[in-house]
């Protein structure tokens, strides 16, 4: 089906009673459509559309046709489609989709060691490089109202969390290649949402740790602070940060600028587990990351500093990010490359 036409076909089906063929034409012209009549012709012949008592409406196979391109396009434009080979297996499909909303969070954007960044990585995940380096992300973040989909939000459960997220990408059993990002880290100060996160397959893949959290705001200053519990050491973070909103990235960032460092480091939708021969893929369907360069005025990241990754591990720049909604959709997973 052509644009036209297929413009045509949503314009009718907007309208239960149907329209006019002037009004469906002139509709069609308004939205730039260059021959409106041609379009209604093709629909007609493709028997998706006809007239009773003057007014055009869809016919049967005009609204499957209608729902065959809305499938298509949203297949087109997913970020994170699904292969042939892939499979759902939620654990509690009730309680694992769920809907949260950031109030604001901090992205702490790390270039690493390749090599180091590979040790701490299960097969087959290998680091994804950019700018010829490996990159973990230190996400410090206050959600609000976590919950099913569904629920109130009077139900849901406030909390904090620190993630360390790896850009790392896998090939699957059909030769492709599927990036995301897997967790070296994380602590959260609920204790429920820490034993919910390490008993679901959903969130299992790495051990949530429990810490003291705390981001507290004074006019353009955001502070935050981790202080881990004794059992899961290594993860001190304390920073203040001034979140004055810039454009432009530090004088030794890699990055030119929002735009450059938008793909690799902002549009990443799937966190990847491994099990059983199995990549895991929890997809999070969100919206667009309101990110604005900020300038840290003081950073201490033990787990950059002296963990795993150091030396050699470079802060290279901060985002400051504002209100976002996040909904989980249900578990997947698929077989990769021998």
């Amino acid at each position: 089906m052509s644009p036209e036409s297929l413009a045509a076909l949503v314009a009718l089906a907007s309208e239960p009673l149907g329209l006019s063929e002037d009004d469906l034409l002139q509709r069609l012209a308004r939205a730039g459509i260059e021959t409106p009549s041609e379009a209604l012709r093709a629909l007609v012949s493709a028997g998706h559309a006809r007239q009773e008592r003057r007014f055009w409406r869809p016919t049967p196979s005009g609204h499957q046709a209608l729902r065959e391109a809305h499938a298509a396009l949203t297949q087109r434009f997913d970020v994170s489609p699904s292969t042939p080979d892939m499979e759902e297996c939620p654990s509690v499909p009730w309680l694992t989709q769920v809907q949260t909303h950031w109030v604001e969070a901090v992205s702490l954007n790390y270039a690493v060691d390749a090599g180091r960044l590979a040790r701490l990585l299960p097969a087959p995940l290998e680091p994804e490089l950019h700018r010829g380096t490996a990159w973990v992300q230190v996400l410090m973040s206050s959600l609000r109202d976590m919950r099913p989909q569904g629920v109130s939000p009077l139900l849901g459960v406030c909390f904090y969390q620190a993630s360390y997220r790896a850009a790392v990408r896998y090939r699957n059993a059909r030769g492709d290649w599927r990036r995301g990002g897997y967790f070296v880290r994380s602590e959260t100060n609920d204790p429920v949402m820490r034993r919910v996160g390490n008993a679901l397959d959903e969130f299992r893949f790495h051990t949530f740790g429990e810490a003291h959290m705390v981001m507290a705001r004074e006019g353009d200053l955001l502070t935050l602070a981790v202080d881990p519990e004794a059992a899961f050491p290594g993860g001190r973070l304390v920073g203040v940060f001034d979140t004055r909103p810039r454009t432009e990235p530090p004088e030794a960032s890699v990055w030119t600028g929002l735009d450059d460092l938008h793909e690799p480091l902002v549009e990443c939708y799937d966190a990847l587990g491994v099990a059983g021969g199995h990549v895991y893929v929890l997809t999070i369907d969100r919206a667009p990351w309101n990110a604005r360069f900020a300038t840290p005025v003081e950073l201490y990241c033990e787990y950059l500093e002296e963990g795993p990754l150091a030396p050699g591990a470079r802060l290279d720049s901060v985002l400051h990010l504002t209100e976002c909604a996040y909904r989980w959709r249900p578990l997947r997973r698929e077989r990769f490359a021998p």
